[in-house]
């Protein structure tokens, strides 16, 4: 898929209308940092050197205008909303799903201990990442799971549960949550 089809993908059904474009482009931060992402992901893989050029100008961009330091290495799928977009670090080889939702200062890497190899975390469709919240290492958080605000989350989070605290506790959501 292009990235400029890619991009629009992003966008919920009822936004993609040509004016919502325009507007979502010119005044939406959020959508501003996924457009950011998937060009940086695009450029930085480009045999061009003038691209791969400019997908550091992007990062810069991305690090000063945001304060965010997100890989382009990483996996990103559709629809994924960076709720407050300042302060996110996403670590290299992360897997994110569609539809997930990142707030501010969430940070997703590897767990730094020395001699062992890094694993990243996988954040499964329909995730919740509140802010402030950080998951480490090779952990799985599952689908329709929610990270509580400034959580450190070490451990497998289960699908439709909730964690939340330091270190972090697992929940089960009720039916109506």
């Amino acid at each position: 898929m292009g990235v400029f089809k890619r991009i629009i993908a992003d966008l919920p059904p009822a936004k993609r209308s040509f004016p919502d474009i325009i507007l979502n482009f010119f005044f939406n931060h959020p959508f501003k940092l996924l457009i950011n992402i998937r060009l940086g992901q695009r450029f930085s893989k480009s045999p061009n050197p003038f691209l791969r050029f400019y997908s550091r100008i992007l990062k810069n961009r991305q690090m000063y205008k945001w304060s965010c330091d997100i890989s382009y290495d990483i996996i990103i799928g559709k629809r994924v909303v960076f709720g407050h977009p300042v302060g996110i670090v996403i670590g290299n080889k992360t897997i994110i799903e569609d539809d997930v939702r990142i707030w501010q200062n969430v940070t997703l890497g590897s767990h730094g201990k020395q001699g062992e190899v890094k694993k990243y975390p996988i954040i499964k469709r329909r995730a919740k990442l509140y802010a402030g919240c950080k998951i480490i290492g090779g952990v799985t958080v599952g689908e329709n799971a929610v990270v509580g605000a400034n959580s450190v989350v070490n451990i497998d989070v289960p699908a439709n549960s909730v964690a939340v605290g330091i270190p972090c506790k697992i929940f089960q959501k009720r039916n109506n949550e």
